[in-house]
């Protein structure tokens, strides 16, 4: 099977709906969709529905909060965001960070209802490579980088009320980006972050950020 080399792009392809505004969900790419669907539903309370095309569908309410699915042979397995703006496209940054493109309605985001248990709630960039105008360019955001703690900064989304932060962005050493990987970090609502917290440690995850206050807010961080 051919292997895409998705760094080779000879310009830019821009998005009909810029500015991009927000998710449309997240998708979890597993070697164990099952295990994963059934781990995540214990934290978060997911509906999982299986489709006819082998993904696990995992909704809040009314609202698709995550797809989880077995990766193709040339992905990584790990979280990975599907953005709302069309044609549709999969993005790569020069670091090879990826975020996809999907036509229709953002549920997640700044413009969306607000986020309720266990829905996707802030996207950011982790990364040892200033990539920044790349995905300004791409996605039609521009970089507020005025802010007290200086490896971060907010990807800003323009509106004719004024812009609003979108997603952010965490510049790391070489070292930690070589361990973790350079990626989108999704963040998952939590009513009682501490709890869920304990909840997935207690199950086996790796405690790697405990809860702590943040820019964008109180947040905490662990590996399934």
């Amino acid at each position: 099977m051919g292997v895409p080399d998705l760094r080779q792009r000879r310009k830019p392809l821009v998005p009909e709906d810029v500015p991009v505004k927000g998710l449309r969900r997240v998708e979890l790419r597993s070697n164990d969709p099952a295990g994963s669907a059934e781990h995540y539903r214990s934290l978060f309370g997911w509906i999982v529905m299986p489709a006819d095309d082998g993904t696990l569908r995992c909704w809040v309410g009314d609202r698709l909060a995550a797809l989880i699915r077995r990766p193709a042979d040339w992905e990584t397995p790990g979280w990975h965001p599907v953005l709302g703006g069309r044609p549709t496209a999969l993005l790569a940054d020069p670091a090879g960070v990826t975020a996809t493109l999907d036509p229709g309605r953002v549920r997640h985001g700044p413009w969306a209802p607000p986020p309720r248990h266990g829905e996707p709630c802030w996207l950011e960039l982790v990364t040892a490579d200033t990539t920044d105008d790349y995905w300004a360019a791409q996605l039609g955001w521009t970089l507020r980088a005025d802010t007290d703690v200086k490896p971060f900064a907010l990807f800003d989304a323009p509106d004719d009320a004024g812009a609003r932060a979108v997603a952010g962005r965490l510049l790391v050493d070489e070292a930690t980006a070589a361990g973790v990987g350079a990626s989108w970090m999704c963040y998952l609502a939590a009513t009682d972050i501490t709890l869920v917290t304990e909840t997935a440690v207690a199950g086996g995850a790796t405690l790697l950020i405990e809860p702590r206050e943040a820019p964008a807010g109180v947040i905490a961080a662990v590996a399934d």
